[in-house]
C-alpha cells in the first residue's frame, strides 16, 4: 500500500502593503483512490463515504458528479495538458473531522504504473468566502520526483486581500519522504505573499492514524476559523479589500 500520512507545518507571511505572519501544524492524508478502501479497513475511528471521527467522502473533491474521482482528474488533467493522461491517481488532501471538510488547496498526482514516479499533477483551490474551486495542472514528465517549478499570472480570486495583477511562482518538491510547497506571489516584480508547507512522510498504520486524530482533533474547523481570524486581522490592519472581479476566469467543478 502506497498511501501515508504527512505531518508537518503551514506558514504565511505577507510582505506588503502591510505585514503579517502565521503558521501552524498539519497533518494531510496522502491517499492513492484505489487503496482508498484497504486504507480504513481496521481502523476504527476512519471510514470512507460513511460517517465518523475523519471520513473521506467523494462528494468532497473533484467533480464530485462523476462517481470516479481518478477517472474526474484524469480527465480534466488531460483537457489542460493536451496529452493523454493514464496511471493511478492520489490526493494529498485534509478528510472531514467530525463531519465538516475545507481544504484551501488539494494536491492531485498521476503516476505510472508502479506508483513510484509521478507524471502529471493538479492543484485545488477552494476560496474564501465564495467556496469555489479553481483547478490548474502541471506536467510532470521529466521531472518525476524531483523539484518543480510552475511561473504563470494569477487567473482565480482567492483572498479578498490580494487582487488579480499578481504572478505566481510555486515550487513542489515530492511527494516522497518530505513534502513541501512553497508559492510566491509578485507584484510589480515585489513579492508581497508567500505560502509553505513542509510536510515529512509517515506510515499510515493504527498508531499514526489515532496519534493524527488524538494531535489534530478539530483540524478542518480550525483551518477556516483561522482564515477568518486572520482576514480580521487584515482587515483590522488596514488592509485594501478586492471584491470579487466579474471577469476572473470561471472556477472548474
Amino acid at each position: 500500500m502506497k498511501s501515508s500520512l504527512y505531518f508537518g507545518e503551514v506558514r504565511h507571511q505577507r510582505k506588503g502593503p502591510k505585514r503579517h505572519a502565521f503558521k501552524y501544524d498539519v497533518f494531510m492524508c496522502h491517499l492513492f483512490i484505489d487503496e482508498i478502501r484497504e486504507v480504513f479497513e481496521k481502523k476504527w475511528f476512519w471510514s470512507a463515504n460513511q460517517k465518523n471521527l475523519s471520513s473521506y467522502q467523494r462528494s468532497d473533491y473533484h467533480k464530485p458528479e462523476i462517481k470516479d474521482l481518478a477517472s474526474a482528474v484524469r480527465s480534466t488533467m488531460g483537457k489542460q495538458l493536451g496529452r493523454s493522461i493514464e496511471g493511478p491517481v492520489s490526493i494529498i488532501t485534509h478528510l472531514r473531522t467530525f463531519g465538516y471538510c475545507f481544504n484551501p488547496v488539494s494536491f492531485y498526482y498521476c503516476w505510472d504504473q508502479e506508483k513510484t514516479i509521478p507524471h502529471a499533477m493538479m492543484t485545488e483551490i477552494t476560496n474564501t468566502p465564495w467556496h469555489e474551486r479553481y483547478s490548474k495542472c502541471f506536467d510532470l514528465q521529466d521531472l518525476g520526483k524531483e523539484k518543480s517549478t510552475h511561473n504563470f499570472k494569477k487567473e482565480f480570486h482567492v483572498s479578498p486581500f490580494i487582487g488579480m495583477d499578481v504572478n505566481y511562482d510555486w515550487h513542489f518538491h515530492g511527494p516522497a519522504e518530505k513534502f513541501k510547497v512553497d508559492m510566491v506571489l509578485c507584484e510589480d516584480q515585489k513579492i508581497i505573499f508567500s505560502a509553505h508547507l513542509n510536510l515529512t512522510h509517515k506510515i499510515f498504520n493504527l498508531q499514526n492514524s489515532t496519534w493524527a486524530l488524538i494531535r489534530f482533533p478539530l483540524l478542518t474547523f480550525r483551518i477556516i476559523f483561522g482564515i477568518y481570524w486572520h482576514a480580521l486581522l487584515l482587515r483590522l490592519k488596514g488592509c485594501r479589500f478586492y471584491p470579487h472581479p466579474k471577469n476572473s476566469i470561471s472556477p472548474t467543478q
